[in-house]
């Protein structure tokens, strides 16, 4: 099970002298202290956190859980739980519209409890409807960062957004096998949707960049997760209905809705060589694993019956990665 990284602190110098290592746990921020590291700690920037890689890695992806209150999310959890049990996935990521515009800390709390009751580790990103009701992101977030089992970081003060961070997947050496780039795609703008902001960008830029120095100038393959798709999601469906583009899946029964400005992250994505897959919710009933000039572009599966949603597309998207490959495949409540 992962946990917590956490460095043992000793006040007596009399104390410290005696102690021959510093026990670490499964996850949180590099320890520079184990003997066992690699790169030493400055190496690392604080919205990198950790996770132990192992060989057939499973993440679970959960989209629009979207409860608006603690009956509907416990409810929700029924199905979520029962594919938990049935996947053992190592880390699960919620895409966003995890809970909509809350009027308490009620359905917040449900929200928690329950993943947090799955023993598994977990980190969310924020939706438009997260922060429509009386909690606001800020909160949310200290929530978040206070839960045994989640990873969360709420970002660099000077970008945008609540929640831009990095999850590395590490082996014993701190060799990183994958990093998980996890983004705010923000809620609104100009009567419409928002989008990854240019601040974001440069951030991503500047960690995969970061990343690679860090891997001895050795590009890290990622995965990037938010929940608005991008305009290019409208591309891939395009080129995959001429032929051009090819998936393991593809179904589109909605309009899609990205941000109203293409601000260019996937462009970005796609010189900087590291990202193989983008991870996206929020248009309840589209469902695809496309591969796009290099890139799966994936709308995840709605996780849950809350707002609206088609039966025979519930479930979570399941991500196994192994050292030289990715499988992506659907996963169905029973």
């Amino acid at each position: 099970m992962l946990k917590r990284k956490a460095i043992v602190l000793v006040a007596l110098l009399l104390i410290m002298s005696m102690l021959t290592a510093i026990v670490g746990c499964n996850y949180g921020s590099p320890d520079s202290s184990s003997n066992k590291q690699e790169y030493s700690k400055d190496l690392w920037e604080e919205y990198m956190l950790q996770a132990d890689y192992v060989d057939n890695f499973k993440i679970m992806q959960l989209a629009d859980v979207q409860a608006r209150t603690a009956e509907e999310c416990n409810d929700a959890f029924t199905d979520i739980q029962k594919l938990v049990e049935k996947e053992k996935p190592n880390l699960i990521v919620l895409t966003g519209d995890n809970i909509e515009v809350p009027q308490s800390e009620d359905v917040l709390t449900a929200l928690i409890s329950n993943m947090e009751s799955l023993n598994t580790a977990w980190a969310p990103v924020f939706g438009n409807h997260d922060a429509e009701g009386v909690l606001t992101k800020d909160f949310m977030a200290e929530k978040f960062i206070a839960s045994e089992h989640c990873l969360f970081y709420k970002g660099e003060q000077d970008v945008d957004g609540v929640g831009n961070f990095v999850i590395n997947l590490t082996t014993e050496s701190n060799k990183i096998i994958y990093s998980l780039f996890l983004i705010d795609s923000n809620m609104y703008s100009n009567g419409g949707y928002d989008s990854i902001h240019a601040n974001q960008i440069e951030w991503y830029e500047r960690a995969v960049n970061r990343l690679t120095e860090i891997n001895k100038n050795k590009v890290v393959p990622s995965l990037t997760f938010f929940h608005i798709p991008l305009h290019e999601f409208n591309d891939a469906k395009a080129s995959y209905e001429r032929g051009e583009s090819h998936g393991s899946f593809a179904t589109f029964n909605e309009q899609m809705c990205p941000g109203v400005e293409n601000t260019g992250f996937f462009n970005v994505a796609k010189e900087l060589n590291s990202t193989k897959a983008i991870f996206c919710g929020h248009d309840h009933i589209n469902n695809c694993d496309i591969e796009y000039l290099g890139i799966h572009l994936v709308y995840g599966l709605k996780s849950s019956k809350c707002s609206y949603y088609d039966r025979s597309l519930l479930g979570a998207t399941m991500i196994t990665l192994t050292s030289d490959a990715m499988e992506i495949r659907n996963s169905f409540f029973e």
